[in-house]
């Protein structure tokens, strides 16, 4: 089969039909059983039922659309490792093993073919080189984002004052949170040097030494999410620099990456 999906492509298909559609699915269920219990149809146990039906509406819809999603996804995309990891950072699937993967409707047919997709996976991915980057990349602080980021931490140190002011003692979470973004942000702008600096014979950070190519393993750029907010990475050896406030996004530095790579690798 022609590989024409691009990893990107795959990984929407993917939080489409295996996230937001299982979560619309739980969701309705439980808004839907308030809304009929609201409207006098059923006693409160509607209620109950919403909050059971729900998530068992979302997991049937993962488990019927994750194997037909993986062998569409692995049989039209080239660099399968990169799908894979990527799939596992936005848990869309799951380790072979685990609960949820031995939880999975498959029939034969599905079993069959993921056996065959399994040979993809000794073959190395494929990455091409980009002439429009330059021979060294750098990669600063962006000074906008972290003026947005201190104006924001000095609303909320004003909230916090507001409610000392009124007595209210909680405000002081506020004060202390915001005096310690605001610190965080002054101490950031005043970094006019590159954070990271990117070409094809390694990474440095800030003011290291250039660590080489052959030296780094395991480099990649993932997202942490948290409870209510997510943080872009990169990762290599034992380090972990968050990029949420420099001047690069998550698939440009994953680009860069894969490009500076292969030169050193053709190079050398």
């Amino acid at each position: 089969m022609k590989e024409t999906v691009t990893v990107e492509k795959a990984l929407s298909s993917g939080r489409r039909k295996l996230k937001y559609i299982p979560i619309i699915a739980a969701f309705s269920f439980i808004i839907g059983s308030f809304i009929l219990f609201y409207l006098n149809f059923f006693d409160a146990w509607i209620i109950a039922l919403g909050f059971i039906l729900g998530p068992l509406s979302g997991w049937l819809i993962w488990s019927y659309n994750i194997n037909k999603w993986k062998i569409w996804a692995f049989e039209n995309v080239r660099n399968v490792h990169t799908l894979q990891r990527k799939a596992f950072e936005q848990k869309l699937i799951w380790k072979k093993g685990s609960m949820f993967e031995k939880s999975v409707f498959k029939n034969y047919d599905q079993i069959q073919k993921l056996k065959r997709l399994e040979t993809k996976f000794l073959e190395k991915d494929i990455f091409k080189d980009d002439i429009s980057i330059p021979k060294e990349t750098l990669i600063f602080y962006s000074k906008s984002t972290l003026m947005l980021n201190l104006v924001i931490a000095i609303g909320f140190t004003g909230i916090g004052l507001y409610l000392i002011l009124n007595k209210n003692w909680f405000g002081l979470l506020f004060v202390i949170l915001g005096i310690c973004i605001i610190a965080d942000r002054i101490k950031n702008l005043k970094h006019n040097g590159p954070q990271i600096t990117l070409n094809e014979k390694g990474i440095r950070l800030k003011d290291g030494k250039l660590i080489s190519w052959n030296e780094i393993y395991n480099d990649r750029v993932f997202t942490k999410s948290g409870a209510r907010s997510s943080t872009d990475y990169l990762a290599f050896n034992n380090e972990m620099i968050s990029i949420n406030e420099m001047t690069i996004t998550f698939e440009e530095l994953e680009n860069l990456l894969h490009v500076y790579r292969l030169r050193f690798e053709n190079n050398n």
